[in-house]
């Protein structure tokens, strides 16, 4: 990640700090991460359209319907052109709010989708292995042919028949017969 999207980032997360706005102001990040696509985030950057008029479609899409310091901050991204750049200080933002609150995001691919049971043990387990409180986002993967595929702090944890073939064919390939 390089260093400009973390500097905005920690420096929109010790605002919503210091006003006590963290959480709000992550709940909309996640709902404006879509707003910020590639396409919408290459407009605003776009020279033939005038800095001023660009940093104003900001404002007329924001003001007033998210946090005055989200608004701001998409402002000042675009006025200084690193509108392209929004999506990933959202996503550094939110690794700063879970660093600080003690909570691990983990992504969960499954063959099928599991049930509120499974989805209840799993991140009761989670949360036992890491020590900290778990947000899961789950994803259905029918390639995986079954099992499940667990992603958190840079780790994987593969336990699904696609990578069990695949540990048996090696196995098999590396055998003396």
């Amino acid at each position: 990640m390089n260093e400009i999207v973390k500097e905005y980032a920690a420096g929109l997360f010790a605002l919503a700090h210091e006003s006590g706005a963290e959480e709000q102001i992550l709940a909309e990040t996640h709902a404006l991460a879509p707003l910020f696509d590639r396409e919408y985030a290459r407009l605003l950057i776009n020279p033939d359209i005038p800095k001023e008029r660009r940093v104003a479609l900001v404002g007329e899409a924001l003001d007033g319907r998210v946090h005055p310091f989200l608004s701001n901050f998409a402002k000042l991204m675009t006025e200084r052109g690193l509108a392209t750049e929004i999506a990933a200080c959202f996503g550094e933002y939110e690794r700063l709010w879970c660093e600080a609150n003690g909570v691990v995001r983990v992504r969960c691919e499954s063959a099928v989708p599991l049930d509120d049971g499974q989805r209840e043990r799993l991140t009761e387990r989670l949360t036992r292995r890491t020590g900290r409180r778990v947000l899961m986002e789950y994803e259905v993967n029918p390639s995986l042919i079954g099992g499940m595929r667990i992603f958190y702090d840079n780790r994987q944890i593969d336990d699904t028949v696609k990578n069990r073939l695949a540990e048996i064919a090696e196995r098999l390939s590396g055998a003396n017969v």
